[in-house]
C-alpha cells in the first residue's frame, strides 16, 4: 500500500497562486497531491522532484472531455476537478514556461470568470447585508424598541451578534475579491 498523508489547508478564492506553489513544495518534499475538497488535501508518496502545478477555474460543461485532453496534449498531467476548479501538473523542464496560460488576456479572463461567478456575489451580498444590519442595530433605533415577548427580546439581543457573524463570515471573501480585482487592474497595464 502506498503511504500517503492528509493535510488540512484553506486557501481563499484568489489564493490560487499560493494554492500552487504550496502544491510544488509538497511534490519537491515527496507528496504528490492526489485529492482535495478544497479544505483537506490528500498526498500520495512519490519520487521528489520539480513539478509545477497549476489551477483553472472553469464552469462544468459538456466540452470538458476535449478541455482535458488540450492539456494533456501539451504534457499536462490531469490531477482533479474540485468544484469549478481543474488541477494540472508537469515536471519542470529548464528554460521552458511553463503556465497554462498563453497570455495576460487569458489570465485576466480566469480572473473575470471567478469574479463573475455566483459564490463570490452571494458572499459580496451577504457582506453589504451585515454592514446594513450592524449599522442598524448600533446606529439607529431599528432593534432598540420595547419588549414584550421573548421573540422580540431574542431579536433585539441577538441581532448586533447576527450581523457581526455576517461581517467575520464574508469579510475574508470580500478581501478576496479585491485582490482579484487588482489582480486584473495588474494585467490592464
Amino acid at each position: 500500500m502506498m503511504e500517503s498523508k492528509i493535510e488540512n489547508k484553506i486557501f481563499g478564492i484568489a489564493e490560487f497562486e499560493e494554492e500552487e506553489r504550496w502544491l510544488e513544495e509538497e511534490h519537491k518534499n515527496g507528496w504528490r497531491l492526489v485529492k482535495t475538497n478544497g479544505k483537506r488535501y490528500q498526498f500520495e508518496r512519490c519520487d521528489s522532484g520539480e513539478w509545477v502545478y497549476q489551477i483553472d477555474f472553469k464552469e462544468k460543461d459538456a466540452s470538458d472531455e476535449e478541455y482535458i485532453k488540450l492539456f494533456k496534449d501539451c504534457g499536462w498531467e490531469y490531477v482533479l476537478q474540485h468544484d469549478k476548479w481543474r488541477y494540472f501538473r508537469r515536471k519542470k523542464e529548464d528554460g521552458i514556461d511553463l503556465s497554462i496560460f498563453s497570455d495576460r488576456f487569458s489570465r485576466m479572463d480566469m480572473y473575470s470568470k471567478i469574479i463573475q461567478s455566483n459564490r463570490l456575489i452571494v458572499t459580496v451580498a451577504l457582506f453589504i447585508i451585515a454592514c446594513v444590519i450592524e449599522y442598524l442595530s448600533f446606529f439607529t433605533t431599528v432593534f432598540k424598541g420595547e419588549g414584550g415577548s421573548y421573540l422580540v427580546d431574542f431579536f433585539k439581543a441577538a441581532t448586533p451578534w447576527i450581523g457581526c457573524g455576517f461581517f467575520v463570515a464574508t469579510s475574508f471573501s470580500v478581501k478576496q475579491y479585491i485582490k482579484l480585482r487588482s489582480m486584473i487592474n495588474e494585467f490592464k497595464l
